[in-house]
């Protein structure tokens, strides 16, 4: 079981340590067994964040919106009497739900997106590195992050093509893994549904020969019917016949010359 620390459960979940407690308490997180300082398991974290991504989605179906709301509080634009904070101090300022959809990291690299643009370098493969290191929601190749942090740079480019293309395979996979599965089921099936079939076929001719065969006992007739049933089998027709033509008196002309008579009785003799 992979037990995290309380202020890394934090980080994770973009909230606070005091709000990590309460989601303890109120049964959200597992809090692990073990003595001294409270940690938590990884998969309860896991799960909470998945939930916590997922009311808020429910709330918000605009992502672009809530984007360009949180550009514009992160980046108040200057001519008002009162500033309201900016930048890293305005993320104070932003909900719940901005946090569970985007992560702390990519909200933290769009508020300093401009700093981080005039050092040289790019808001998106920032807030990816942070977000890797601290199992963060990392950024999309989405419009809404592109509000909060720019157009990406090429790398940024191959890399979501990369992850496409890895996500693609894998698939793919799981596709033909099922498909094999599938095919094994059905084949499976219809061998047990064979041999069900063939066990009672086989039951019931065992059925038939029993009750034909003390039915013959007591029914003359049926007995001699019973002694036809093998003449019918090898090719001969309810007169007698056989499919060549040789009838029950007289021979085809090709076993004629083969007995060198069309007597049938006289070959006999």
């Amino acid at each position: 079981m992979d037990i995290i620390p309380v202020a890394e459960a934090a980080q994770r979940l973009s909230i606070s340590d005091v709000a990590v407690y309460e989601a303890m308490r109120a049964g959200r997180l597992e809090r692990a067994p073990v003595s001294g300082p409270a940690r938590v398991t990884l998969a309860s974290v896991q799960r909470m964040a998945a939930d916590r991504r997922a009311e808020a989605q429910r709330r918000h179906s605009d992502l672009c919106a809530l984007a360009r709301q949180a550009d514009s509080i992160l980046h108040a634009p200057p001519g008002s009497e009162y500033l309201p904070p900016a930048g890293r101090g305005a993320l104070r300022a932003l909900s719940a739900d901005t946090f569970a959809l985007f992560g702390r990291d990519v909200l933290e690299a769009a508020a300093s997106r401009d700093r981080i643009k005039h050092e040289g370098g790019c808001p998106t493969c920032w807030a990816h590195m942070s977000a890797q290191v601290h199992q963060t929601h990392p950024p999309r190749d989405s419009a809404p992050y592109k509000i909060l942090l720019g157009q990406p740079c090429p790398a940024d480019r191959e890399r979501w093509r990369a992850e496409t293309e890895t996500n693609r395979v894998a698939m793919a996979r799981l596709r033909a893994a099922e498909n094999t599965r599938r095919a094994e089921a059905e084949r499976s099936a219809a061998r047990a549904e064979f041999q069900v079939a063939r066990t009672t076929a086989e039951a019931a001719a065992s059925r038939v020969r029993s009750a034909a065969r003390r039915v013959a006992a007591v029914d003359p007739a049926v007995a001699r019917q019973a002694a036809v049933q093998p003449r019918r089998q090898a090719g001969f027709t309810a007169s007698g016949d056989l499919a060549c033509g040789c009838s029950q008196t007289v021979y085809c002309p090709q076993h004629a010359a083969a007995f060198g008579t069309y007597d049938r009785s006289q070959a006999h003799r």
